[in-house]
Parts: structure tokens; sequence; C-alpha cells
């Protein structure tokens, strides 16, 4: 059996008078969205500097979606980064855990600030 338009992505129906109605809620917020911390961080800047945007993307529910994508490109982006980053800068002691803990926060956090201001913090 084939599934409806509205089974596809798992709307729940209503009986009312021997008819089946979906339940349709437009424009809720879910507070427990799992989208990583870049998508959290975007969303939050989405909400405070584009609220018009925000609000379209709420009641489109495209907004998981893209918080989703933002933090995908993010950690892509933080990887990349890191890696040409830490192949270009070598400790100078490859055996002194300390100097290779502190070579990568550093490379973290540098890499980090670059995510953040050039994918978290844009229009999407």
């Amino acid at each position: 059996m084939s599934k409806t338009t509205f089974e596809k992505p798992g709307i729940p129906y209503e009986e009312r008078d021997g008819i089946f109605y979906p339940v349709l809620v437009a424009g809720t917020e879910k507070a427990d969205i799992d989208v990583g911390k870049y998508g959290r961080m975007w969303i939050k800047y989405i909400k405070e500097e584009y609220p018009m945007r925000y609000k379209s993307l709420v009641r489109f529910g495209e907004l998981e979606e893209r918080a989703d994508e933002v933090n995908d490109t993010a950690y892509e982006l933080l990887d990349d980064i890191e890696a040409k980053w830490l192949k270009k800068h070598r400790s100078k002691n490859p055996n002194s855990f300390t100097e290779q803990l502190q070579l990568r926060t550093q490379t973290r956090m540098m890499a980090e600030e670059i995510v953040i201001v050039d994918v978290v913090m844009q229009f999407h």
C-alpha cells in the first residue's frame, strides 16, 4: 500500500464525522531540535538579526534542515582548516604531550573563529 502525501512525512490524522483530517500546526518552534553546536548558534543568530527570515523558516518547516546544513558545512570547514594548519605548523618536540595539546588547542580556537565568522554568522 502506498502512502499518501500527508503520511510520508509522518503527519498525524484526526477523525471527524467519518473523515480523516491531517493535524497541521503552522509555525511551531521546537526547542529541542538536534542540529549541533554550529546549527544552534546559527539559529540564535538568525532569530536575533533576521527575525522575519527566522519566522519564515519556522513557518515553512525549513529551519531544522538549514541549521543542519550550516552545522555540516561548519564542521567540514573546521576539519579542513585544522588539517591544513597542523600540516604547516609542526611542534618543535613531537614527543611532548603538553606542546601537542597546546598546538591543537590553539589550532581549534583559531579555526572556530574563522568558522563562526564565515559560516555561522551569515544569512543562509
